[in-house]
Parts: C-alpha cells; structure tokens; sequence
C-alpha cells in the first residue's frame, strides 16, 4: 500500500516563507487601502471648511454651522442650528462606491442622506429631507470659500435628476469664529 508522506520542509525555508507571505499581504493590504475622507479634503482644497461658523438672516435670525473632524479625519460631523431648526449629520466617504455622502436627522424627525462632490471652487451638497410624514424637499447647496473668515452658501433648487436649478433661490454668508 502506499502510505502518505509529509515532506520536510527545513525550518530555516519555513521561516523564509512565513515571512515573503507576510510581506505580501502587508504589501498587498497597503496598495488595496483606500483614501481617508481627510486626503479627499485635502486634495480637493477645502480643509478651509472646518471649523465654527456664524451667520445673521434678513430679519436678524442666527445660524450656527460647525464642521469638526471625527475618527482620525474619516467623519465630519455636521451640527447645524437655526431659530427654530437643528441638525446633527456624519459625512463620511464610502470607499467601494467612491463617494462622500452625509447622514443625519433633525429635531423635527426628519432625516437627510446626501452626496458632495467638487464644482471647481465650491464644495456641493445635493441632499434630500425626509419628514416624519413621508414628505421630501431636495435641494442642493455650494459652498465656497471668499476669504479666510467667510463662506459663501448658495441654496438651489434639486431636481429629481440631481441637477440643480440654474440660479440660487437665496445666499448666505458665515462668517469664522473662534473655537
């Protein structure tokens, strides 16, 4: 009968290998990695985003906007804060479908999910509320830098085929503050 051989394999071979397969998969493991929401950021110039800000309505109402960076720069979370409207949100990047999308709810019970994408110098949220109800309201907003200490929203009108309206139905400036 034949009977089965194991083969011996030197240790110091064994050793060998163990280590070109560890090597590999670290290799390997490193090029498969995917970019951090931060290096998106940063490569699409608009870090300028983060931070605190402030900005004053027609009628004398305050918003408060704060973008802060979460999870070792893969989260921002979002809080936004009017007179009578408040959100929280996450905008994360999802790898395998290359994009950045924001989550969030508000203090009605609604809740949002959106995408951004870059538009030469404006960063572009094309997001859609959910009401408690069922109702949905799209909009998109572009947001762009006009100096150190001011951003610029432009509010559009969405479309269903995620184009925005051709001019904006109203701006807002914030202004920077101090953490």
């Amino acid at each position: 009968m034949n009977q089965l051989r194991t083969a011996r394999v030197p240790v110091s071979l064994r050793k060998t290998l163990l280590a070109l397969t560890i090597l590999v998969l670290v290799c390997g493991t490193q090029a498969a990695a995917q970019q951090s929401l931060g290096e998106l950021v940063a490569e699409s110039g608009f870090e300028w985003m983060g931070g605190k800000w402030l900005a004053e309505t027609d009628d004398g109402q305050e918003l408060q906007l704060v973008f802060k960076w979460e999870l070792d720069k893969h989260v921002i979370s979002v809080h936004f804060k009017g007179p009578e409207f408040e959100y929280r949100g996450i905008i994360l990047y999802k790898a395998v479908e290359e994009l950045v999308v924001q989550v969030g709810a508000d203090d009605q019970g609604g809740s949002t999910r959106g995408t951004w994408e870059p538009d030469g110098d404006r960063a572009i949220l094309k997001h859609e509320r959910t009401g408690v109800y069922g109702e949905t309201n799209r909009m998109g907003i572009a947001q762009s830098k006009v100096d150190d200490n001011t951003m610029k929203w432009e509010i559009y009108e969405l479309y269903s085929d995620g184009e925005l309206g051709a001019a904006p139905n109203f701006t807002i400036e914030f202004k920077r503050q101090k953490e």
